[in-house]
C-alpha cells in the first residue's frame, strides 16, 4: 500500500475517492494469502467508521484456516446450486448474468484466503430507537470501509450475506454466540478478476440542490 502524506490535501483526497469508485465486486481469486499485518490493517479501517454514540459495536472474525473456510464453502454450496437452477428461467441476460456471479461467488468463498464476518452486539439506546437497525447502521458503514481499504491496497474484496443461507453451520464453524450479530461477510483475496471503474448512475441524476426535483413525466 502506498504511503499516504500526514497532511490531507486534494491528491490524498483523489486517493480515497479512486478507491471509491474502483471498488469492484471481487469474485474470485488467487490462493495466495494475505498476510495477517494486512487482514489486521483491514479491520483498522473497519474500526474508523462512526458509530451511534459510539458504541462501537462490532466484532470482527477474520478466518484465515482452511479447513474452516471449507466447512463454510462447503455449508454454502448447495445454495449456488439452487441459485444456477433458477438461471434458465430468468427473462434477460443480465438477470442470468447476476444469478450466475451470485452462485460463483458463493462457490469462491471458501475458497478466498480470508473471509472477515462483521458482526455486531444490539445496544439499548431506549424503547423509542429501533436496536437492531441501529447496530447495523454502524455494521454496514464498517463493512463499507473495509472493502474501500481492501481496494486501496490492490486487494479483491465484496459485501455479502450469505451467511444467511447457512447461519447454523457458519455459526458454529466460526464460534459465534447466539446473540452476536452477523450482518456482513466479506471474502477478501489478491484479485483473479478485473478490476475497475464500478456502473453507477451519474451524480447529476441523482443529485438535488435544496428541494427535490422529480425527474420529467
Amino acid at each position: 500500500m502506498p504511503d499516504l502524506p500526514d497532511v490531507h490535501t486534494p491528491q490524498t483526497a483523489d486517493v480515497v475517492i479512486d478507491a471509491m469508485a474502483t471498488a469492484r465486486a471481487i469474485r474470485s481469486y488467487h490462493p495466495d494469502p494475505v498476510p495477517d499485518e494486512v487482514l489486521e490493517r483491514l479491520v483498522f479501517a473497519g474500526t474508523r467508521a462512526p458509530s451511534p454514540r459510539n458504541t462501537q459495536p462490532w466484532e470482527f472474525i477474520v478466518v484465515r484456516d482452511a479447513d474452516i473456510r471449507r466447512r463454510i464453502g462447503d455449508a454454502l454450496e448447495p445454495r449456488a446450486a439452487e441459485v444456477e437452477a433458477v438461471i434458465p428461467r430468468l427473462s434477460t441476460a443480465a438477470k442470468q448474468r447476476m444469478y450466475q456471479g451470485a452462485a460463483d461467488l458463493l462457490r469462491a468463498l471458501g475458497t478466498a484466503p480470508a473471509i472477515i464476518f462483521v458482526a455486531g452486539w444490539q445496544r439499548d439506546y431506549g424503547e423509542e430507537f429501533p436496536a437492531e437497525e441501529i447496530m447495523l447502521s454502524a455494521l454496514h458503514t464498517s463493512a463499507q470501509n473495509i472493502l474501500v481499504a481492501a481496494r486501496a491496497m490492490g486487494l479483491g474484496a465484496a459485501f455479502t450475506t450469505f451467511h444467511l443461507h447457512a447461519e447454523a453451520e457458519v455459526r458454529a464453524a466460526i464460534g459465534a454466540p447466539d446473540d452476536l450479530h452477523l450482518a456482513v461477510t466479506i471474502p477478501v483475496g489478491w484479485p483473479a478478476s478485473n478490476t475497475g471503474p464500478v456502473r453507477r448512475r451519474p451524480v447529476d441524476e441523482v443529485l438535488h440542490w435544496d428541494r427535490y426535483v422529480p425527474p420529467p413525466a
